[in-house]
């Protein structure tokens, strides 16, 4: 009996070391189970949604619609002009406000946006981060040199379309002080600015796919046996990574709000400019020099190593992975 006694215990032992010991290999590398969701966690997450559903499309479909857009409703409009509103008034606020201001708006709210995110996703490295911020440089001075040489291709084709006198008036100021009008080819700045501001917003936004999975990787690197992207990162990068990534997830997701209202902003004001300001042809002009900048740089030169590169590759990969 004694015999039997000491077999049976030792089975039951074996068997409760055998079931913890399974229960522990099955549990490791497993995904955490999260906590429990506030109303203000709920609403952070719907809010975030509607703005990735907006920004995150891919570009080329929004040039397919903005390149439509501004050629036939300027077709139809060049004939049949739409009805006057507060949009075709050249001193509306807006117009003063925000579209002569639109880079200004466009480089604020994206430079804090790329700030905060390559601080994350470059795990503090100066080097990189400088790298992204190097994109609005780039975009500043895109904007600068195009504007510039569209003022000075209406200056080459323009003249002052003067009847009945015999003066000329050389400058676009002085032909409309005297009541005439300044003729030249006008490419439409405005397009060119709005369509290439909604571009490198959607670019820019990128980064915040797979924005949430970095916190749960984060974790699972210290708490569980997987293969995570983070595996990669030095001690001081990953303390780095959980101190950015806690600090400033924050301001990441505030800022990606704002830039979703700038897109939706600059959209409506397209498309007051298509229905208001200058013919198809001059705003067509402008669509495709946006398009093609936007092509240069974020489909060709962004892609090589010699360049400021694609927003959202760091020291880590996290734009693959599911939310």
């Amino acid at each position: 009996m004694a015999g039997g006694r000491k077999q049976l215990r030792a089975a039951s032992t074996g068997l409760k070391w055998q079931t913890f010991h399974t229960i522990k290999s099955h549990t490791a590398g497993r995904k955490p189970l999260p906590g429990p969701v506030t109303l203000m966690q709920l609403g952070i997450t719907l809010l975030m949604h509607v703005c990735r559903k907006i920004v995150l499309l891919k570009p080329e479909r929004k040039i397919c619609i903005y390149t439509g857009v501004v050629f036939f409703a300027s077709l139809i409009c060049d004939f049949l002009p739409f009805p006057r509103s507060y949009f075709s008034r050249q001193d509306n606020f807006m117009n003063q406000y925000f579209i002569k201001l639109g880079w200004g708006w466009t480089l604020l709210v994206v430079a804090v946006f790329v700030y905060f995110t390559s601080r994350i996703y470059c795990c503090n490295d100066l080097v990189l981060i400088r790298k992204h911020m190097s994109r609005l440089l780039v975009g500043t001075l895109v904007w600068f040199c195009f504007t510039t040489l569209f003022e000075y291709i209406e200056i080459w084709t323009a003249e002052c379309q003067v009847r009945g006198q015999g003066k000329k008036y050389k400058t676009k100021d002085l032909c409309k002080e005297n009541g005439h009008k300044w003729m030249g080819f006008d490419i439409s700045g405005d397009t060119f600015l709005l369509i290439y501001c909604c571009l490198i917003i959607m670019e820019e936004g990128k980064c915040i796919k797979g924005w949430e999975r970095i916190g749960e990787l984060i974790i699972r690197n210290d708490e569980f046996e997987d293969e995570s992207p983070l595996k990669t990162l030095s001690e001081e990068q990953m303390s780095e990574l959980k101190k950015s990534y806690e600090q400033y997830t924050q301001y990441v997701r505030l800022t990606f709000v704002l830039m979703t209202v700038l897109l939706l902003l600059w959209d409506v004001m397209l498309m007051a400019t298509t229905l208001y300001f200058h013919n198809m042809v001059q705003k067509l002009v402008g669509n495709v020099f946006a398009v093609g900048v936007w092509f240069a740089t974020y489909r060709l030169w962004y892609q090589v190593k010699l360049s400021p590169g694609l927003p959202g590759v760091g020291l880590f990969n996290y734009l693959d992975l599911q939310n």
